[in-house]
């Protein structure tokens, strides 16, 4: 258990805190309205994001929306902003993100007459029960006229218990950039990262040390050739020194890049970008007399091509490029290379009335060869060939939505038995997907969902392989129709049912005993109630059915898998500052196979045998108290309760019993120093209790109860000049 002492270095920061800060004499207006997205409501209070408009904006982009929330998140930024930079940009917006960080450090990007230097030092201390960990970062920014000194430094001490022995993990990093900007046009910058690891456990036979430290001069060029034509090169090149426990390596590198955009009116668009880096150089093992010389290389290029953009028959065209050859050097001295590449081609033309009303096809072509994992002398290929034809139409305020891919596939392993051979895989995938979206009534939506998929896999013999994979087809097929009723903003709810079917067929004889065929019914039903203005009911109810049969087998190897599910969540605004959350969840799941009946009829008929079924119970809650905007407050507690039960001749049987109890609770604070200084942390206990009884044909046999309860803490200083 952790020493109360070690805690004086997170409650003595902690109580200064909160000495020195004065409480508001009101606390934080909440809104209406709280819980109905609560992942929403909790962002927008802390990054300061919203979603609106969310499922209408990843539709157009045609990406899932998760991803485009998860993007938003990642980068603080809110979708308007990430729509606005990816036009602004003339990119896609997954690439705007990674973009935006990179030109951080290109001088050219960056206002050279910009005021003031800019430093950072953040301080933070974490204690748990086993280890512990201190960090410390520091950021600066420097502006001499039109010279920009940038950079970072950090250390991290870990120190960790585990089998009575104390290991001490520290690592360094400093990395400095220097950028000078010759003219609006031309920029150079030169860069420094140094690392330093080391791991130690006291009488361990496995620590390790090393030392990686890299230099680099680049150069940024921006070019307009002519009105609509914009382009950007950059060169680069370094060195670096690694001396490790592992390796010693001295290397050499360099590279080129460019970007360029090509815009005609409103008809014609064009964004290339591709490069070529290398390295050469000598590295050993420890303990090895001579160095091995080893060399790489990266090539790649990415297009996009478009055309008639925004006239009723557009054309969008992307073009990848990819190959690169790196040398490996191995323990007993030798060199050999490996290949790795990829190109694609697709592009997308689509007839366009409006927005709702269109059909695209967009064909594609794509390959690819990598080093095999057993033997990486040795490329294992694959190429693709597909179409995919999508289309929607709306009328009478239903919209139309379909789909059918078709994609083969042919892929090599031509050493996946190592010298013995390997085997070649042809699959050809179909899919067909619609869907209808119908707006029967201002409250009533409904929507009818079905998709139908097949695979076709097929191999052949590359050498003298003797166990390639079972040819095999593929088949499945699902309807999905759901309601949603949204009453008021206080109360709306949803009602879904789905059948599936799928079809698991082995073609040799052989191996038809694996032949399976799956039905699956599932029904949902949710519903959201606002009771006051700051209490919300949520309650999401499932039922789920599997049959599993077995085509070649008899009727007592079929499966049946049953499941129950409801969950219920209370969310409560007490108080401007109190806020309280209560949740239950409720799981019973019976499974079982089938048995003839006896004496059995006429039909073969069966009965389902129950062979055991499972309950489980979690109760739930959070509560929060926030006091000002400096200090929360909160306490988690969790019950679960878990039966197994088994049948034997009909009878239930008790096979096991558990029972846990966990406690989390934590003080967290958030407190500024002055106008350019932050104190924040938390000081948190845990416990856990877990009782678990085991039954021998029906006699219990109660284990011992197993506890867990420790304290943890962490404390942050950051600081701006």
């Amino acid at each position: 258990m952790t020493s109360p002492r070690r805690l004086l270095l997170l409650v003595i920061p902690l109580a200064l805190g909160l000495g020195s800060y004065v409480l508001p004499g009101r606390a934080q207006e909440t809104p209406q309205g709280r819980f109905a997205f609560a992942d929403t409501t909790l962002l927008r209070d802390t990054l300061g994001l919203t979603f609106e408009g969310l499922f209408p904006i990843a539709d157009s982009l045609g990406m899932p929306p998760v991803d485009l929330r998860a993007l938003s998140i990642r980068y603080r930024y809110t979708l308007p902003r990430l729509l606005k930079l990816s036009d602004s940009l003339h990119m896609v917006v997954d690439s705007v993100g990674e973009y935006m960080l990179r030109e951080r450090y290109n001088p050219l990007a960056t206002t050279a007459r910009r005021r003031g230097n800019q430093f950072t030092y953040r301080s933070t201390y974490d204690i748990t029960r086993t280890d512990s960990r201190w960090n410390n970062t520091t950021d600066f920014f420097v502006p001499f006229g039109k010279v920009l000194i940038s950079g970072s430094s950090g250390s991290e001490f870990h120190r960790a218990q585990a089998g009575g022995r104390t290991s001490l993990d520290q690592s360094r990093t400093l990395s400095t950039r220097a950028g000078w900007t010759f003219s609006k046009n031309l920029s150079a910058t030169a860069s420094a990262d140094l690392s330093s690891l080391n791991n130690g456990t006291r009488g361990s036979l496995y620590n390790s040390k090393n030392d990686d430290n890299k230099y680099s001069l680049s150069g940024t060029s921006k070019f307009q050739p002519r009105r609509g034509t914009t382009s950007e090169f950059s060169f680069s090149g370094g060195a670096e020194n690694y001396n490790g426990s592992d390796q010693q390596r001295k290397s050499l590198n360099g590279g080129l890049t460019g970007r360029l955009r090509n815009v005609s009116g409103s008809w014609f668009t064009h964004d290339a970008s591709g490069g070529f880096s290398g390295d050469v150089g000598d590295s050993r093992v420890p303990g090895q007399a001579d160095y091995l010389r080893a060399r790489s290389s990266n090539a790649n290029l990415r297009g996009t091509l478009g055309l008639f953009s925004n006239a009723p028959i557009g054309l969008n065209l992307n073009y990848s490029l990819r190959n690169q050859r790196y040398e490996t050097p191995t323990d007993s001295g030798v060199v050999f290379p490996v290949l790795s590449g990829s190109n694609g081609i697709d592009m997308s033309l689509r007839f366009r009335l409006d927005n709702n009303r269109y059909i695209t096809v967009a064909p594609r072509l794509a390959s690819s060869n990598t080093a095999a994992a057993n033997s990486p002398q040795s490329q294992n290929t694959r190429r693709d060939r597909g179409v995919n034809v999508s289309g929607r139409y709306e009328f009478l305020g239903a919209a139309l939505d379909g789909s059918f891919v078709r994609t083969l596939t042919t892929t090599k392993y031509p050493k996946r038995g190592g010298d013995a051979g390997g085997y070649a895989e042809d699959r050809d995938s179909r899919s067909v997907q619609g869907s209808m979206n119908w707006q029967l009534t201002r409250k009533i939506t409904a929507k009818l969902t079905g998709e139908v998929d097949l695979d076709r896999l097929r191999y052949s013999i590359l050498g003298s392989f003797l166990n390639p994979p079972v040819p095999r087809d593929q088949y499945g097929q699902s309807y999905r129709a759901d309601a949603t009723y949204a009453f008021s903003k206080q109360f709306d709810t949803h009602l879904g049912v789905e059948v599936r079917r799928s079809l698991f067929v082995n073609i040799p004889a052989a191996s038809t005993a694996a032949n399976t065929e799956t039905r699956g019914y599932r029904a949902v039903w949710d519903w959201k109630f606002a009771l006051l203005s700051g209490l919300t009911v949520n309650q999401n109810n499932t039922l789920n059915a599997n049959y599993t049969y077995y085509t070649f087998l008899p009727a007592s190897a079929d499966r049946l898998v049953l499941d129950y599910f409801t969950s219920t969540r209370i969310d409560a605004d007490v108080t401007r500052s109190l806020r309280i959350g209560i949740k239950n969840d409720f799981r019973y799941t019976p499974t079982g196979g089938f048995a003839p009946l006896d004496p059995p009829n006429d039909n073969g008929n069966s009965y389902f045998s129950q062979s055991d079924e499972n309950f489980q119970s979690v109760l739930s809650a959070n509560m929060s108290y926030q006091l000002g905007s400096a200090i929360t407050l909160s306490v988690t507690p969790i019950y679960t309760a878990t039966d197994r039960k088994g049948f034997t001749e009909g009878i239930a049987v008790p096979q096991t019993s558990t029972r846990s109890l966990g406690m989390n609770g934590s003080a967290n604070l958030n407190i500024p120093i002055g106008r350019k200084g932050t104190l924040t942390g938390f000081l948190g206990k845990t416990f856990n209790a877990d009782h678990r009884i085991n039954y021998n044909s029906g006699v219990p046999d109660s284990q011992p109860r197993v506890e867990i309860d420790f304290w943890s803490g962490s404390l942050a200083l950051s600081w701006d000049l």
